[in-house]
């Protein structure tokens, strides 16, 4: 990997990586005015768990549509 492939990469990744934690930050604020109390706390970690369910089920739908269309899933290596 050379410079150039590293720049474009790293072009493609940080604003999808932005959205993400800019997602998140709102999400995991829904419904919570002070995370002092114990309601808040497990309104936080529901919110979390709610967030790391659907990334995880958004990333198992887009591997079985790439190994659907004939698209192996790979790093780009």
């Amino acid at each position: 990997m050379d410079a150039g492939s590293l720049v474009r990469e790293a072009w493609e990744i940080v604003p999808i990586l932005l959205l993400l934690v800019v997602g998140v930050t709102i999400a995991v604020q829904s419904g919570v005015q002070h995370v002092t109390s114990r309601r808040d706390l497990r309104q936080v970690v529901r919110n979390l768990s709610q967030i790391l369910l659907r990334i995880l089920a958004y990333a198992a739908a887009m591997l079985l549509v790439n190994e659907w269309i004939g698209m192996r899933p790979g790093l780009g290596w």
